[in-house]
């Protein structure tokens, strides 16, 4: 395992890399309408995108923020190229097998140059454009403090009130969102990224203010929930939405530091959180090829709807990834030796 600090990051992104595949597993061949399965779609989709963000947020200072901005620029882009290319691979294989428009080169420029972001594969372009945002706000990151999230806070909930009808470009989309395309928009979840860099700075871990802030900030999505039977609106983005999730974050957090500091206790505590940390080591690994199989099948013939059928079909996604991972590893360490 790697340090106490990194690793409860990685059992995160794992908590929230295995989630993401379970829901797309159900958003495909499952119920995500009513009962069980649409609870557990509903949860994860509140959660695990700003999950990931106030994750990498919270790498990136160590990574980055707390280093020279000459040495971390480089490598954050390098990092961006690398989302970038997963969605494009992600993208492609959806418009080939998913609405079965195979290897059309029409098709394929539009999501080369971002004129059109597939389904469940743009939050992989986000991914990417926060990479860059991270780079253009270093200056301001490096030196975070609790007034540098509380702006942060304001301006996410602001720009949750733009026009979305009169963004119309898909560039822009991607920045602050559209209702002409289905999009994560990188400036209003960006505070996620920015409450991740200040927890690590701060070392915070429980803290009844963090938790009684994000109840109340996540409360008017839940009453509205509750109410209505469905969430308040994603695609484009709402303030209750992105607020909702933050209590799940932050419960997520507190779980997976509960993980590395009791692994040594419980022999099977010990085997989820190390297996947690492989998985959210290698999350956009695992991400990238459960989008495939998931678009693969799918497209067959093979593919129908049913509870049973999406909880199999996860189980199996799993496995066949984590061999995989499993294979790769051996490689790498025989190349090493």
């Amino acid at each position: 395992m790697g340090t106490g600090r990194r690793r409860k990051i990685d059992i995160c992104k794992g908590i929230l890399t295995v989630t993401m595949i379970l829901c797309h597993c159900i958003q495909f061949f499952g119920n995500e309408t009513e009962g069980v399965q649409k609870i557990l779609a509903d949860v994860i989709n509140l959660a695990t995108f700003s999950g990931f963000l106030f994750c990498f947020g919270y790498v990136s200072d160590i990574a980055y923020y707390r280093k020279e901005w000459k040495e971390s620029a480089g490598k954050m882009l390098k990092n961006a190229v690398r989302l970038l290319a997963a969605f494009y691979i992600s993208g492609i294989a959806y418009v080939a097998f998913v609405e079965q428009k195979i290897f059309r080169w029409d098709f394929i420029t539009e999501v080369l140059f971002l004129e059109k972001f597939p389904g469940w594969s743009e939050f992989l372009a986000s991914f990417a454009v926060l990479m860059l945002v991270g780079i253009l706000a270093y200056p301001v990151l490096k030196r975070i403090n609790v007034w540098i999230l509380l702006g942060g806070i304001l301006l996410s909930g602001v720009l949750c009130w733009i026009p979305y009808e009169n963004v119309h470009n898909s560039w822009l989309a991607l920045l602050v969102g559209s209702g002409d395309f289905t999009t994560f928009p990188v400036l209003q979840y960006f505070v996620y990224f920015v409450w991740g860099i200040w927890m690590c700075r701060k070392d915070k871990v429980w803290s009844k203010w963090i938790m009684l802030g994000t109840i109340g900030i996540s409360s008017p999505c839940v009453v509205f929930w509750v109410r209505h039977g469905y969430l308040p609106e994603r695609f484009p983005l709402s303030w209750m939405f992105l607020g909702g999730g933050s209590v799940l974050v932050y419960a997520y957090y507190l779980i997976s530091v509960g993980l590395e500091k009791n692994h040594e206790k419980c022999k099977m505590i010990s085997w989820i959180a190390a297996w947690l940390e492989k998985v959210g080591r290698a999350s956009l690994y695992y991400l990238l090829l459960s989008n495939l199989l998931i678009f693969a099948l799918d497209g067959s013939h093979f593919s129908f709807r049913s509870e049973g059928y999406a909880y199999g079909f996860f189980v199996v996604v799993i496995l066949v990834i984590s061999y995989l991972e499993w294979l790769r590893e051996g490689k790498t360490k025989s190349i090493v030796k």
